[in-house]
C-alpha cells in the first residue's frame, strides 16, 4: 500500500547543511507529500515554526527545554498531523530518538534510513544505541547509507537495503567559475567541503599546510562540536564557515586536490562520505585516509594515506593526477545519482 503522506523525523535542520535526508526526501516528495518533524530547537518560547519547501512541509519545534527529551512531543505531533492529513502514513526516521512518530502516525510502512552511526558521535543522546537496535528490529524497511552500516544491520534480514549516498551530477560536473578566494591564491589549493567536527584529523591539516611549499588548505563548512581554538592557525589555512549548497561547485572548481582528511576514530568507523562523489563529479583528484567504505568502493580511484607523512606525499602526487583515476571517478559519479537512488528507494516503499 502506497502511503498518502510520509512523516519524516530528522535530527538535522532542513535548511542546514544539505545532506542525505534532504536529497532523498525532496525527491520522494515529488511522488508522495512529505511532512518533516525536526528535533526540538532551543528558544525563548514554546511554539512550532513551519517552513514550506515545495512539496515538503517542515515542522520545527522551538522549545524552552532545548534539546532535552522528549525529542518529539504532543504539540509537534499535532502540528505535523494537521499537515499530513488522513492516512495511511509512512513514517521515515533518520534518528531513533524520534521513534514516537511511528506510534503517533500508525506507520505503514515504518522506514529507518541509517545515514550514520549516531551513537558513536560526540554528545550522542543517552540510550540512542539501544533505540537504534530496537528500531532496526521494528522497522518494515531499513536503508543504510554505506557498506559498513549495512554490515552492522544485515542480520535483520532482507528488509535491510544498502543504498549508499549519491551526487547531483549536473550540479557538480558543471563548468563554473572558481570562487574569488580560490582564484586569488597563488600555489596549489587543497580543499575540503563538509562539516568540520570530531571526524577531522587536525594533524593532517597541519602537516599538509606545512609540508607543501606555497600550498593552501581551504576548509569549506561549519565548525561544530569541536573547539575552534584547536584548529590549525596558519596564513595558508582558510576556514570559510558554512556556505550555501548552491555555491559548493564554485569552491570545488578552485581546488587542485580534494581532501577526505578523516581521523580514524569511533565517529568515522562507519562513515561513507557523500562528498567523495561530489569531488569525483567535479573532476578532482581525491586523497583520503583509509576509511573502510572509501577503500572498499573507491580504493582504486582515490589516493590513500595512512598517516600525516603519507598524506602530504599523496597530496603532492595528486597534483599530477592519473587520467585513469579521474576517469574512474567520473564513472562512479555517473553511476550514483540521487535521482536514481531515490527512485529505487521509492520503489521499495511502494511495492512492499
Amino acid at each position: 500500500m502506497t502511503p498518502r503522506t510520509i512523516v519524516a523525523g530528522l535530527h538535522l535542520r532542513w535548511d542546514g547543511v544539505w545532506q542525505r535526508p534532504q536529497q532523498l526526501l525532496s525527491r520522494i516528495a515529488r511522488s508522495i507529500p512529505v511532512v518533516v518533524v525536526e528535533e526540538p530547537f532551543p528558544a525563548h518560547e514554546d511554539r512550532d515554526a513551519v517552513i514550506h519547501d515545495g512539496p515538503v512541509t517542515i515542522v520545527r519545534p522551538l522549545r524552552r527545554r532545548g534539546w532535552a527529551p522528549p525529542f518529539v512531543d504532543d504539540a509537534a505531533i499535532a502540528a505535523a498531523r494537521g499537515f499530513a492529513g488522513d492516512g495511511p502514513h509512512g513514517v521515515w526516521l533518520s534518528t531513533p530518538m524520534l521513534d514516537a512518530l511511528a506510534d503517533a502516525f500508525a506507520a505503514r510502512p515504518l522506514i529507518y534510513d541509517v545515514m550514520d552511526e549516531l551513537a558513536q558521535f560526540d554528545f550522542a543522546p543517552d540510550g540512542i544505541a539501544a533505540r537504534d537496535r530496537a528500531l532496526v528490529e521494528r522497522a518494515d524497511i531499513v536503508f543504510t547509507g554505506g557498506r559498513s552500516l549495512y554490515a552492522a544491520r544485515a542480520a535483520a534480514g532482507p528488509k535491510v537495503h544498502c543504498e549508499p549516498s549519491g551526487v547531483e551530477l549536473e550540479r557538480f560536473a558543471a563548468d563554473v567559475t572558481p570562487h574569488p578566494l580560490t582564484a586569488q591564491l597563488v600555489g596549489p589549493v587543497f580543499g575540503y567541503v563538509g562539516v568540520i567536527d570530531e571526524r577531522i584529523d587536525v594533524a593532517l591539516i597541519e602537516a599538509l599546510a606545512d609540508g607543501v611549499p606555497g600550498g593552501h588548505v581551504i576548509l569549506v563548512g561549519p565548525i561544530v562540536k569541536i573547539d575552534a581554538a584547536l584548529l590549525p592557525r596558519r596564513a595558508n589555512v582558510h576556514f570559510t564557515g558554512g556556505v550555501p549548497y548552491d555555491g559548493l561547485p564554485s569552491w570545488l572548481a578552485g581546488f587542485d586536490v580534494a581532501l577526505l582528511p578523516f581521523a580514524r576514530n569511533r565517529a568515522t568507523e562507519f562513515i561513507s562520505p557523500t562528498k567523495t562523489l561530489e569531488y569525483f563529479a567535479a573532476g578532482k583528484p581525491v586523497i583520503s585516509t583509509p576509511i573502510a567504505d572509501v577503500v572498499a568502493e573507491f580504493g582504486d580511484t582515490v589516493y590513500l594515506a595512512q598517516d600525516a607523512t603519507g598524506f602530504v606525499a599523496a597530496a603532492c602526487e595528486a597534483l599530477h593526477p592519473s587520467p585513469v583515476r579521474l576517469a574512474r571517478g567520473r564513472e562512479h559519479a555517473r553511476a550514483r545519482t540521487w535521482d536514481a537512488i531515490a527512485h529505487r528507494m521509492l520503489d521499495v516503499i511502494t511495492q512492499r
